[in-house]
This record gives structure tokens, C-alpha cells and sequence, in this order.
């Protein structure tokens, strides 16, 4: 959970809390070694959120799933 403190004047004036987008593009590194993503330059990681609590995504190219823990160690 994170939030976005908007400062003005050296004063917090708003808070904003962020959330997890529905498709994450380029950040993680798919777990599977077969993945296109793993081969190709050219093609960026793109994963689809299956759950936020727990944490799981979906890898659009070769649907391989990731859990909460794995994720920390495929950021790019």
C-alpha cells in the first residue's frame, strides 16, 4: 500500500492513495525461461492481474503465473 503526498510550500497539502493498475507492461521479468519475452529484445513483458490479496499475475504470453514472492525478485 502506497500514498502520493502532494507538497506545496514545503507543506503536505494532499494525499493520494495509489493502486495497482490491471496490467503491468515492462517492469518484471516473466519466470519462465521459455517465454518469448526472455528472448526477443523487441517484445516487453506484459502481465495481467489475476489477484491483489494475495498478489498473483498472469504473463499474456505464455500465461505463466506468478505469485507475491517471485515478483520481488523478476523487477527488472
Amino acid at each position: 500500500r502506497a500514498t502520493l503526498n502532494i507538497i506545496k510550500d514545503y507543506q503536505v497539502v494532499r494525499k493520494e492513495r495509489l493502486a495497482l493498475p490491471d496490467e503491468i507492461t515492462g517492469i518484471i521479468r516473466c519466470s519462465n525461461p521459455t517465454c518469448i519475452t526472455n528472448h526477443e529484445q523487441q517484445i516487453q513483458s506484459r502481465f495481467r492481474v489475476i489477484s491483489r490479496e494475495p498478489l498473483r499475475i498472469k504473463c499474456e504470453y505464455c500465461e505463466t503465473l506468478i505469485g507475491q514472492e517471485e515478483i520481488a525478485k523478476r523487477l527488472s
